[in-house]
């Protein structure tokens, strides 16, 4: 080796070791000011009292209660209890999931451009990367306000559990199974891939690619033999399966076992490939779509297997094991890190669940609940779940909500502004949702703190999708609402926001194409009527009147049909209703005329004319809302075994009706009425009740 080569060498050298210095600097850096930032937060005793303390104070003020029923010696008890109550019992979590486990301080001025979504659940991944790799100027920081954390990342395969062969024939494939960091074992699951376990005298490159494509092709063609009836209970089912294999898979052998079970076992790699059980019912032979090869072909949908992601996981002394990915994305959180100055953070929505934090993962991707993150005069703090008790992480207690927060703003200097990433809107504010009820689900207590507190300049949230895309000011504050709609018909929603050393905040509210509309970008037209049908869940038929309106309305459908989605659910027209009012420009349900009514009302048949009637007298009671209207007009065939009934809310309470079709008698009885509505139950206690849905 020369001597320049030598110095260069030298010089390579001497910069990897200046690089793992200053990494470890940083490390012992970072632990200093951890241990510098605990004392600002205060001791741990102190933090536990004033925790109770703001357990007391919201579990009076709040008036969320939760319904539930009791059985006492045969006779059921409906009661009421304290939804804090109620958490604190079964979802209290330590003190120490409340603190934050790092801190990262980050030395800038000037505005902060933030880039924040939320709620992204069914709306396409590849849009929203084109769109920000597509912008002119790169945001600082990205914000995610939670739910559907999954979808922007592979599994974290440090979790995995690599299972044990001690059963005679072990099944060659089996859903994948985490273990929490805390060695609690969460159930298998084939959203999280498979394990395929191969025998060591068959690893060798691509057998694995081949191997599963094969077997998933027979097991296909299987599905299709039971389909048509080959495996009839009437015939000697196990000889037919028998047979059905013999030309497929020689090496294949069936084995009845105990409780109907009968697995096909491939005696060349010693491994069971799939499971079928007998029906005590009807005697017939049904797949087992929990497992192996079944529920691999449920999850590509077809005896087609697209090239797969496989990587060797472990071994024995019998076998090699490999992890199976289908339909798993790549690591979209980082991808969208690296177009932020700073990277992405984000927190946990209140249906991820606690095992959701395994997929935060990657370069400059943050996770707000355990890593406060200090950008300038900015202390960035996440808000995960919710409180409203819905949902694996909705059972956050109120005052465990303030108590983070108070905890935060011990952290601020006299310049600082407090930047809250909230899954969960304040109480009463861009949090009115229609999902469960027409309520304000947001959480009392961060609406109490942004009151109290003056040095909190932006809030974003997500969780409540009504309300999403917009943003209002409370007092000083601006909250931001960025969550999308989980609706093929809504467009995603996306806001840019420019934050001055000041507290002062300009928002942009952006859209991105709904799934309904990416597919008619995107998809070639004879691909159409067979995606709207499994995309977005419509019928034949419905299928159909959206082509139409499209090749009627283009682009014009796209921007108003959040508005027609909206009309048909929540008055339940149908979709054959909506295009035919939006014929006549209506896009809201004030403006539904008599005269519009009556001419859509000709232009209707069967179903739809039903659908259209009822729909309007929803819209009338809601125009005239101290009217009652009970019993919808539908024309129904008279019987003299059937009563109709429906119910409506009023300022009074909630009124139920019964209308005998024999004879036209109409009952009414309220809510606080039982022991005279019993009585007219049990004198109709031979007839027929019909329902006719709830008014509201």
């Amino acid at each position: 080796m020369g001597k320049l080569e030598l110095k260069v060498q030298a010089r390579r050298l001497g910069r990897l070791i200046r690089k793992a210095v200053c990494s470890v600097k940083a490390a012992i850096s970072s632990k200093l000011e951890l241990k510098v930032q605990a004392r600002r937060l205060g001791r741990l005793n102190e933090i536990e009292a004033r925790r109770e303390e703001l357990f007391s104070y919201y579990r009076n003020k709040s008036d969320r209660s939760i319904t539930y029923i009791v059985d006492k010696e045969y006779h059921r008890e409906v009661k009421q209890g304290n939804l804090e109550d109620e958490k604190r019992q079964w979802s209290y979590v330590p003190i120490k999931h409340l603190l934050p486990k790092r801190f990262v301080e980050i030395q800038y001025r000037g505005t902060l451009k933030i880039l924040a979504f939320s709620d992204y659940r069914v709306h396409d991944i590849d849009v929203l990367l084109n769109f920000v790799k597509s912008l002119k100027e790169k945001p600082d920081i990205i914000l995610y306000a939670g739910d559907d954390i999954r979808r922007f990342a592979p599994t974290p395969l440090e979790f995995l559990k690599v299972p044990v062969s001690d059963e005679k024939h072990p099944k060659e494939l089996e859903a994948a199974t985490l273990l929490f960091p805390d060695r609690s074992k969460q159930p298998s699951c084939t959203d999280y891939g498979f394990v395929l376990r191969l025998p060591k005298h068959m690893n060798y490159e691509g057998y694995v690619q081949a191997r599963v494509s094969a077997v998933l092709k027979t097991t296909c063609r299987l599905y299709e033999a039971l389909k048509k009836g080959y495996l009839q209970p009437h015939k000697d089912q196990v000889d037919t399966l028998k047979e059905l294999l013999a030309g497929e898979y020689p090496s294949c052998k069936v084995i009845e076992g105990e409780n109907g079970r009968v697995m096909i076992v491939d005696e060349s790699t010693g491994t069971e490939i799939l499971e079928m059980i007998k029906s005590q019912h009807s005697g017939r032979l049904l797949p087992n779509f929990l497992s192996g090869y079944w529920s691999l072909l449920h999850v590509s949908r077809s005896g087609e297997l697209l090239p797969i992601n496989y990587r060797r996981v472990g071994e024995d002394k019998k076998y090699v094991y490999y992890y199976i990915a289908i339909n798993q994305p790549n690591n979209v959180f980082e991808e969208l890190a690296r177009e932020a100055r700073y990277g992405l953070a984000f927190v946990i929505g209140n249906d991820d669940g606690d095992m959701a934090r395994l997929w935060i993962y990657g370069e400059k991707v943050y996770d707000l609940h355990t890593t406060w993150l200090k950008i300038g005069s900015f202390l960035l703090v996440g808000l995960e779940g919710s409180t409203s008790g819905t949902g694996p992480s909705g059972k956050y207690l109120e005052g465990d909500v303030k108590l983070r927060l108070e905890l935060a703003q011990r952290m601020l200097g006299p310049k600082d502004k407090l930047v809250i990433v909230s899954h969960t809107p304040p109480k009463g504010v861009l949090d009115r949702a229609m999902r469960f009820g027409d309520e304000a689900i947001g959480s009392l207590a961060l609406r109490d703190f942004l009151e109290e507190c003056h040095n909190v300049a932006l809030v974003i949230c997500g969780h409540v999708h009504r309300c999403g895309g917009k943003y209002e000011m409370l007092g000083e504050v601006t909250v931001a609402n960025v969550s999308s709609h989980d609706s093929p018909f809504d467009r995603a929603n996306i806001a840019w926001m420019l934050l001055d050393e000041t507290g002062d905040v300009e928002v942009k509210m952006m859209k991105l194409p709904s799934p309904i509309e990416q597919l008619f970008r995107k998809e070639s037209k004879d691909r159409w009527l067979e995606l709207l049908q499994t995309k977005a869940q419509l019928s034949t038929t419905e299928a159909r009147l959206f082509i139409e309106a499209f090749e009627k309305h283009n682009g014009e459908l796209f921007s108003d049909l959040s508005e027609l989605a909206s009309l048909k659910f929540r008055y339940h027209f149908s979709w054959d209703n909506i295009f035919k009012l939006y014929a006549h420009g209506i896009k809201a349900p004030e403006q539904i005329t008599d005269s519009i009514y009556k001419e859509v009302l000709k232009q209707s048949y069967k179903l739809h004319k039903i659908h259209l009637m009822r729909a309007y007298v929803k819209v009338k009671r809601d125009l005239e809302r101290e009217k009652i209207y009970l019993i919808n007009p539908i024309s129904l065939p008279t019987d003299d075994k059937l009563v109709a009934f429906d119910m409506e809310y009023s300022t009074k309470g909630v009124l139920y009706g019964f209308l005998d079709l024999s004879s036209g008698d109409l009952k009414q009885f309220w809510f606080d009425e039982r022991g005279r509505a019993a009585k007219y139950l049990d004198a109709k206690k031979d007839y027929l009740f019909i329902s006719l849905g709830r008014g509201r």
